[in-house]
């Protein structure tokens, strides 16, 4: 087997091309350097077409490092305009010793061909919808590169003119099994997040996130894991696209859901009512009148059982504490899960609560300020952005202007969110069963602004204690969507903070309404399947996630 220096550092099985704005990885031999060598590694590529030299940078890497990573971000591109590779030569040169006495500890060079990916938009990057992305190869023994990013729905590839049998690699393994095509084998890092990497016997290579049917000529494979048949009607998780996250998680005992809103109601002894769906609720605070708090932790974390209601991340820890009548105070609540939480735990905070006098349930704004400021390290906010329009429960007459609330507080902290309400409009397109969102619009009660952060979905299926579905509403809907998504991205990566958490969600988001930040939607829709790739790609490999940070990785 031929072994190389310079490869591709995607990791993909094509270890020779090198996607535009890629990586290279470069290994070296430090066998017979002086223990006490620090090298000095400066790299270089000769365009072989034009032969112009580039200078790709030097950086100093020690004696057991064994390899180092180079950015190709805006440095190496495809030379001829309207080709689609080009050959560069990489050349590498190791010194080392003292400033006075520099010695060349190594040299080589060897050739990559940098591909430039055919370019995203049109029918290659979706919308919350479900979407039809069409492949049709030229067939070149060259081949070409193509990323697709599906985001939100139930999109489909079809790959036309092609057999399953005809593809030479899915991530990392040699052809694709149906079966076992869910999983998410050795992914391809690219733009700071990771991609499913597809490649085909005619050369082609085809990246893809939130595409999840592959359809052939001969078969159609599904990405998604082995859904919970209830989920096939909850248009929540395919709008965030939550089914391509739990590819990779479901939740975990390092993540706590934390539901500051109705807690639990009471049996005739005052017991809490708690439905067998969630599974890893844990009661701490008085019972409640009102199974407003027990519908919003079903939607975030409703066990997969094949019964009743699908929750965004069943698998992550629960607790209820009721705010309203009968439990705590807001201040107490917050107060007690810091106090309850291990080493290492990360609190997901679920903020069914909207309107100015939650600043005051229990201590005075600048103590609740102070608190809230308390928890950056360690915690995540999700918090209803208010009911306040025409319709809804608030009454908010500046509802148009500013989010309500302890919402505002995303103003001030970065791992504090406000979640607007997104309703989905028009008929339901079905898709292999699966409801999706013909469209969508924020809905008509929900506060906006230039406070607001994200939306996410409401009018979401959900469960009382007595086993009673129906649909759950509001913007009190929405932030449980967005709080269990948080709780995926988390449990991928323990190693970010709730800035951090913020920061990826906000990156991943499918942009709605007009470019970029608007009062509307603010910075977009919930994309739990990007937002979880990102955690991943900075969990395996921060150096190379990190070539592009938490606002620009391509999303």
């Amino acid at each position: 087997m031929t072994t190389f220096h310079i490869v591709d550092a995607s990791g993909d099985s094509s270890k020779k091309e090198v996607f535009e704005d890629g990586a290279l990885k470069i290994s070296f031999n430090s066998n017979g350097w002086p223990q006490e060598y620090q090298a000095s590694a400066h790299v270089s590529a000769k365009d072989l077409e034009t032969g112009d030299i580039v200078d790709l940078g030097t950086q100093i890497v020690q004696h057991n490092q064994g390899s180092f990573l180079v950015n190709l971000k805006d440095k190496l591109q495809v030379a001829a305009l309207g080709d689609q590779r080009d050959r560069y030569d990489i050349q590498v040169s190791l010194t080392g010793g003292s400033q006075d006495n520099l010695i060349e500890l190594e040299s080589f060079s060897e050739q990559i061909t940098l591909i430039k990916p055919k370019a995203l938009g049109l029918n290659h990057l979706g919308n919350e919808t479900a979407n039809d992305f069409m492949y049709s190869g030229a067939g070149s023994a060259l081949g070409s590169a193509y990323v697709y990013k599906g985001r939100g729905g139930t999109d489909s590839l079809h790959l036309e003119g092609i057999r399953s049998d005809e593809v030479s690699f899915f991530n990392g393994r040699n052809g694709i099994d149906a079966g076992s095509a869910s999983e998410i084998g050795q992914q391809s890092f690219y733009g700071g997040t990771v991609f499913d990497s597809l490649g085909l016997a005619n050369g082609d290579e085809l990246y893809l996130q939130g595409v999840e049917k592959l359809r052939f000529e001969d078969v159609t494979i599904d990405l998604s894991p082995n859904l919970d048949a209830s989920s096939h009607g909850q248009w929540n998780t395919q709008v965030m696209d939550v089914n391509g996250a739990w590819r990779f998680n479901t939740g975990s005992d390092d993540v706590v859901l934390v539901s500051l809103d109705t807690g639990f109601t009471g049996d005739a002894n005052g017991n809490p009512t708690i439905h067998s769906d969630l599974k890893r609720a844990v009661n701490r605070t008085g019972v409640s009148t009102d199974d407003h708090g027990h519908r919003a932790m079903s939607v975030m974390a409703a066990a997969h059982d094949g019964s009743e209601v699908v929750g965004v991340a069943p698998n992550a820890k629960l607790w209820a504490y009721n705010v309203y009548a009968g439990g705590d105070n807001l201040y107490k609540a917050i107060e007690d899960a810091i106090t309850n939480r291990q080493d290492g735990q990360k609190l997901v905070f679920q903020g069914g609560i909207q309107g100015e006098s939650w600043w005051s349930s229990g201590a005075t704004r600048n103590e609740m300020n102070e608190l809230l400021g308390t928890t950056g390290d360690f915690g995540f906010f999700a918090v209803a952005a208010g009911n306040g329009g025409p319709a809804g429960n608030l009454g908010d007459p500046n509802y148009l202007n500013s989010v309500s609330g302890v919402a505002k507080a995303s103003s001030d902290f970065d791992h504090i969110a406000s979640v607007g309400a997104l309703n989905a409009t028009g008929s339901w397109d079905e898709v292999d069963g699966l409801v999706n969102a013909s469209a969508t619009t924020l809905a008509s009660y929900s506060n906006r602004g230039s406070n607001l952060t994200l939306v996410a979905p409401t009018d979401s299926r959900s469960i009382n204690g007595n086993g009673t579905i129906n649909t759950f509403g509001g913007t009190s809907c929405a932030n449980p969507n967005m709080a269990g998504v948080a709780a995926l991205l988390w449990s991928e990566n323990a190693a970010i903070d709730g800035g951090e958490v913020s920061e990826i969600l906000i990156g991943s988001a499918m942009d709605l309404g007009t470019g970029g930040f608007d009062n509307t939607f603010g910075n977009g829709l919930v994309n739990a399947e990007g937002a979880v790739r990102r955690a991943h790609a900075l969990d395996q490999n921060a150096e190379l996630a990190s070539f592009w940070t938490n606002q620009d990785f391509m999303a």
